[in-house]
Formats: C-alpha cells, sequence, structure tokens
C-alpha cells in the first residue's frame, strides 16, 4: 500500500500506520513528515469536528469521508480508491453541511468554487493511477 494511502487513513483514525519504519527508504519517511505537518495544521478538525461518509466501501471499489469543522470554516476531504480498473468512470465527490452562499478555497490549489456548487456538482476527483490510490483535499471557508 503506498505511503500516501496509508497516510490519508491514518489521519482519520489514531493516525497509525501499522508498519515497520525501519524499513523505510527517505523519500517515504519525508512523506510521513509531510503527512504529520499537515495532520497538525488540520487536526483538530478531524478530531472534534463532523464526520460525514460521502461514498460507502461496500457499494463500489472506492470510499470518500469528509470532516467539517464546528464553525464551518475549514472541511478535510479524503478519497480512496482500492483497486486500479480500466476506464474508470469520471469521479465528482458531492460534500455535504456547507454553506450554500460561502465560498471555499481548495488548498494549495489555486481553486475556489460555491458550498452550493461543491454540495451539489461536487468535487472533481483526478485520475489517480494504481491501485490503493488515495488523495486528501483541504478546503478553507473564504471570508
Amino acid at each position: 500500500t503506498p505511503i500516501n494511502t496509508r497516510g490519508v487513513v491514518a489521519m482519520s483514525g489514531n493516525f497509525g500506520y501499522e508498519l515497520d519504519i525501519t524499513k523505510l527508504d527517505e523519500v517515504e519517511k519525508q512523506a510521513i513528515k509531510d503527512q504529520i505537518v499537515f495532520y497538525k495544521e488540520v487536526r483538530e478538525t478531524i478530531q472534534f469536528g463532523h464526520f460525514s461518509r460521502l461514498l460507502s466501501p461496500f457499494e463500489s471499489n472506492t470510499v470518500a469521508w469528509m470532516f467539517s469543522s464546528k464553525d464551518g470554516e475549514e472541511v478535510v476531504v479524503s478519497y480512496v480508491k482500492q483497486f486500479a480498473t480500466p476506464q474508470e468512470k469520471f469521479i465528482s465527490l458531492k460534500l455535504v453541511g456547507l454553506d450554500a452562499t460561502a465560498s471555499y478555497e481548495v488548498v494549495g490549489e489555486d481553486l475556489v468554487l460555491g458550498g452550493d456548487i461543491l454540495m451539489e456538482i461536487g468535487l472533481n476527483v483526478p485520475m489517480i493511477e494504481g491501485d490503493y490510490a488515495a488523495k486528501m483535499w483541504r478546503l478553507k471557508k473564504v471570508k
């Protein structure tokens, strides 16, 4: 399982990777360091925010969930694909519980979308190659 996917999944629980860190290469160690920095930025939202499942792992090859901060100012979205499939379909994650009249910045992607758009049309999932691939987004409400 890729270290990115392990991190995405771990951040939603007790942030445990379930692996032998002495067997990691330098790239994987740096990835974990970067994930820890990111987690520290969003941990209050993940630990104390509202959890919503967006895609069920029991109904498809993918799973997605989101955490919304109590004040609605921040959203953390996670997406995991189990197995790569040929000619994968376009996926858009419809978020829930956002302020429909507000705009949200997708941090690190130079993208601002309305809450109504994110809930009705969704957040586009890029094509991610390989088995056990994952993506995580951080959204902040624009003031």
